[in-house]
């Protein structure tokens, strides 16, 4: 059986850990060693099956976040993570290698880690993307822009692309590899696990792209049921760091909605202020399949819990914190199924919003019409076509041509996995 390593690189949601795991649990079953390379280890804590693998913690860069402030091309993502730097780049390259190396991995899944593809690209290593739109780019050249609110000059995304191409190309040369011609090359792989369905694609529409299906899972955690009463149903999971927290909080309080809140590591003080209003402040992760089935309303930051919600019809209050969750947010707003708000809502602003978007029956309307059109969607038979494209991959010669199994697994309104209840 093979090695398989899990690498995470940037980002900072649950979804991260929790979709790897989940994908990594199919693995083992297969007898496959699994190893997390980790961006954050501490979300494993609430998933105890990760217990059974090899655990490390990814490289990171120190200067992470150093430039652009608002980045508008993958490129830019990789210059605001260090490849501004080809020193930074470089350590980091090396520590990859070297965990990558000395783990003896057979397989790469990369899971928003760019540096990670790199790395195997060094040691010849098959390897595959996994995650949403955002994390892997069109291999295009230059790699395009996500930026949607304002137009981005051509000659800046020559600019940054060529940039960070020299950084790229730096390190690789302290290696004695052979450059790349394009920064797109970087993200060469076996296959790409496009994890979203193109309605909510970070890039818009994409060219000869198979779409896989979401990949949150929301049948692990905490299991709850909604708090007594004949109010609306309100689920919440944001960040204690978000501006408005107190804001929202003191909205939800007011309000005669049923509420179930998880906020990470929230202080036991505003914990406790907020449940002696006869809400629900969890805190550990929430099981959400079953509470998604009577939920009037999700509020979150716009990550990849956001899809989860909209296959069971439920309309969204987003506040997104940063670029990535901005693009989703927006994309709930084209649907019509969600509205966002900036860090700069009042109270007034927010209270407003959820009024709404608990009386307007439209967004409610516009979220079911969404889950219909992908009814089909089986997240057990989206897992068994990944693994078994795995396995196909770890069995073929090292080939950047493998055949794909059964059918191309591209999902759109007309044409969805069809799957099992196993």
């Amino acid at each position: 059986m093979a090695r398989i390593a899990f690498a995470w690189e940037l980002g900072g949601e649950y979804g991260h850990a929790m979709a790897c795991a989940g994908l990594a649990r199919s693995l083992n079953a297969q007898g496959h060693h699994i190893g997390l390379m980790f961006r954050e280890l501490r979300q494993l804590a609430f998933l105890p099956e990760t217990t059974a693998y090899e655990l490390f913690q990814a490289p990171r860069s120190m200067r992470e976040g150093a430039v652009p402030a608002m980045p508008a091309s993958f490129a830019e993502l990789l210059l605001g993570m260090g490849y501004a730097d080809p020193a930074d780049l470089c350590a980091r390259l090396g520590a990859w290698r070297a965990l990558l190396s000395h783990w003896r991995a057979d397989l790469l899944i990369a899971d928003f880690a760019p540096t990670a593809l790199l790395a195997a690209r060094l040691l010849d290593l098959k390897r595959v993307t996994f995650g949403n739109g955002f994390f892997t780019p069109p291999r295009l050249s230059p790699l395009p822009a996500f930026r949607i609110d304002e137009p981005i000059a051509p000659e800046r995304l020559v600019a940054t692309d060529r940039q960070a191409l020299a950084a790229a190309n730096a390190a690789l040369a302290r290696f004695g590899a052979p450059p790349l011609e394009r920064l797109s090359e970087q993200f060469e792989v076996e296959e790409d696990f496009l994890c979203t369905f193109p309605e909510l694609d970070h890039y818009g529409s994409r060219p000869a792209s198979g779409y896989w299906g979401p990949r949150f899972r929301a049948d692990r955690g905490l299991e709850l049921e909604w708090p007594a009463g004949g109010g609306k149903c309100v689920f919440v999971y944001v960040k204690r760091d978000l501006a408005q927290l107190d804001a929202l909080l003191e909205c939800l309080a007011r309000q005669s909605n049923r509420v179930i809140a998880f906020i990470p590591e929230l202080e036991a003080a505003r914990r406790a202020r907020f449940a002696a209003r006869s809400r629900i402040a969890a805190e550990r992760p929430v099981r959400l399949d079953s509470l998604l089935k009577r939920c009037d309303l999700l509020i979150g930051h716009g990550g990849e819990i956001a899809t989860a919600a909209l296959m069971h019809g439920v309309p969204q209050l987003s506040f997104p914190m940063h670029y990535e969750q901005y693009l989703t947010a927006r994309r709930l707003e084209q649907i019509g199924s969600g509205a966002w708000l900036s860090p700069a809502a009042s109270e007034a602003q927010i209270a407003a919003a959820i009024e709404g978007l608990l009386a307007e029956e439209r967004f409610g309307a516009a979220a079911k019409a969404f889950a219909r059109r992908y009814a089909a969607f089986s997240p057990q038979e989206q897992r068994r076509r990944i693994v078994a494209r795995i396995a196909q991959i770890l069995a073929a010669p090292r080939s950047r041509a493998l055949p794909l199994p059964d059918a191309p697994p591209i999902l759109s309104p007309s044409s969805t996995i069809q799957g099992d209840k196993q």
